[in-house]
């Protein structure tokens, strides 16, 4: 069973999601990361490093950014990274603005990703709600961080893995 680990809340600076944009769904967005990472989409990120903007986030292999959800399966991801907003974007790639703000950081343990993504909604909410915030659904977007610490380098050993999350929050008695 997954658990959480921590939470934290953050004032994030305003900044830009960079990177591929799909259309899709909790059962395909696999197939997603598996298209970014045998695309070439990556260099153009990569040539954009100057801009990257993850000063508040620990060293990653990847983020997927969930937002514009239709109903509870149907959304929209960008995969790839946090951007400073004067960035050059290259036509090959998408991005989505970011406003400032409070954000929720949650670490969630688990076997594998699969045992993480059956129970992170829940137990996110929970958590979130516990420490009298709640989530800010004006602003929603829901972001998985792929740490190299705490996610690459534990899968690669065969060990529990955890994934990052990132979501805006506000107090519950609306900021």
């Amino acid at each position: 069973m997954a658990e959480l680990k921590e939470i934290v809340y953050k004032e994030f600076d305003e900044r830009l999601m960079v990177g591929v944009h799909y259309h899709t769904s909790f059962f395909k967005a696999g197939n997603a990361w598996k298209s970014y990472f045998e695309s070439d989409k990556a260099k153009y990120l990569n040539e954009l490093s100057e801009f990257v903007y993850c000063e508040d986030i620990d060293e990653n292999d990847g983020i997927g950014m969930m937002f514009n959800f239709q109903d509870t399966n149907t959304f929209e991801l960008i995969l790839g990274d946090f951007m400073k907003v004067n960035t050059p974007v290259p036509y090959e790639l998408y991005k989505k603005y970011i406003p400032s703000g409070t954000v929720a950081c949650i670490q969630i343990e688990g076997n594998d990703i699969a045992e993480i993504m059956d129970s992170a909604f829940k137990l996110i909410t929970e958590a979130i709600k516990k420490t009298g915030r709640e989530i800010d659904f004006e602003h929603f977007y829901w972001c998985e961080i792929y740490t190299k610490e705490r996610y690459s380098i534990p899968q690669n050993r065969g060990e529990k893995v955890v994934l990052d999350y990132i979501l805006p929050v506000k107090s519950s008695l609306s900021e």
